[in-house]
């Protein structure tokens, strides 16, 4: 596919509305996914819309030298972490909704209990990376739940190679801190008198 958005982009890039739709309607999923996992279900409408305005104005610039889905996974993280940065400065970051890092059971008739399970888990993912810096948790998203090489990452958020698995790494153990102090807590609030 990479070829046919390749063509499609350069084409959009001398004005062509009709391959730029059918970009955005190819893509739109995968930043709206990046979106919600780094800045939850409240940012993730406004900010994937917010891409989708950077890459009309910029696609005159995309030449077409990495695929266009590394340019758009940038334009996606530069995007996203703009807004957190946005949010941290207002010092009022609260996320809502789901961070669909774990995965469902296949099918609709899904054990309630593992459901009830498998949705406080996402919640406790959620309040954990909370905790992560905006860059490891932008590198964690894309390696852990992308499945990005941290070549590509390295791409998407033009940094080093290394610097992309020390961020991923960084990122991992900010989280697994903060959800080991999550459950620690609840230990600790669950034991009686």
């Amino acid at each position: 596919m990479s070829a046919e958005d390749r063509k499609l982009a350069l084409r959009a890039a001398r004005g062509d509305v009709g391959a730029f739709s059918a970009l955005v309607q190819e893509h739109s999923g995968l930043v709206y996914r990046v979106s919600l996992r780094v800045l939850g279900a409240r940012d993730a409408q406004d900010a994937s819309q917010e891409v989708w305005i950077r890459v009309w104005r910029n696609i005159k610039n995309f030449r077409g030298d990495s695929a266009f889905t590394t340019w758009l996974y940038r334009i996606t993280m530069n995007t996203c972490l703009s807004a957190r940065q946005k949010e941290a400065r207002r010092d009022e970051r609260h996320y809502e909704g789901e961070v669909p890092f774990l995965a469902e059971p296949p099918g609709g008739d899904a054990d309630p209990e593992f459901s009830a399970l498998n949705s406080e888990r996402r919640d406790e993912i959620e309040a954990a990376l909370e905790h992560v810096r905006a860059d490891h948790r932008a590198a964690l998203v894309l390696r852990h739940m992308e499945g990005l090489s941290y070549a590509e990452i390295a791409e998407v958020l033009d940094v080093p190679d290394g610097t992309a698995k020390g961020w991923v790494s960084r990122g991992r153990a900010a989280m697994l801190v903060a959800l080991s102090k999550e459950n620690g807590n609840h230990r600790t609030e669950g034991t009686g008198p």
